[in-house]
């Protein structure tokens, strides 16, 4: 049962009105100007927080704020190009939309991070794919028997942003043979998407 926000504020001309009862969810977007004053009602706890930044030291304020920490929290980026984007996948952060989505590929990230899951606008992984081969990270420790070295190659491929016919032809191995092993990766890491691979991998440092 959705629960009706007590104000008009919007994501893109899109209010939150409207994506609580497009999702059937409690929505609530917060500006960062009205973020000290927020505060969350036993009685009517959002299901996802949503807060527009326009720059990365933004993330500071809202990390800062303990009415926060028990909610699941998105982030709203201006556009795809706002310097030092990379930094916010370290963050504990539910979802990352952009400002000029469309009302579906909101709703359908909306619901994605309601199941549970990391949720990355899918112009932004690409952008996190780019960048991240741009940076120089020190490899971690990886936790033994979590995948098999196959599994190792093949996480990094897809970190790589190749999709199974170019991690079969790098790899030397049948289609098939990838498919099932990105399977296996997803399962054995918990995520329900090569974004969310890709992202947990550069979090931990595993790739």
């Amino acid at each position: 049962m959705s629960m009706t926000p007590t104000s008009n504020r919007t994501l893109n001309f899109i209010d939150e009105f409207t994506l609580s009862e497009k999702t059937n969810l409690n929505i609530s977007i917060i500006s960062l100007r009205d973020l000290d004053d927020f505060k969350i009602e036993p009685s009517n706890t959002p299901d996802l927080v949503m807060i527009p930044i326009y720059q990365y030291n933004d993330i500071t304020q809202i990390l800062e704020q303990e009415e926060l920490k028990n909610v699941k929290t998105a982030i709203i980026l201006p556009n795809l190009h706002m310097k030092d984007t990379i930094r916010l996948y370290e963050l504990d952060i539910d979802g990352y939309f952009v400002k000029n989505m469309s009302l579906n590929e909101i709703i359908s990230g909306i619901r994605f991070v309601h199941e549970g899951y990391i949720y990355v606008y899918p112009e932004l992984a690409k952008d996190l794919y780019e960048e991240f081969l741009n940076l120089s990270y020190t490899l971690q420790s990886r936790p033994e028997g979590l995948l098999t070295k196959r599994e190792w190659d093949v996480l990094l491929e897809i970190s790589r942003g190749n999709n199974n016919e170019m991690i079969a032809r790098n790899l030397e191995i049948s289609d098939k043979t990838v498919k099932n092993h990105v399977t296996t990766v997803l399962r054995k890491l918990h995520v329900n998407d090569r974004t969310n691979a890709m992202l947990l991998a550069y979090r931990k440092g595993w790739i």
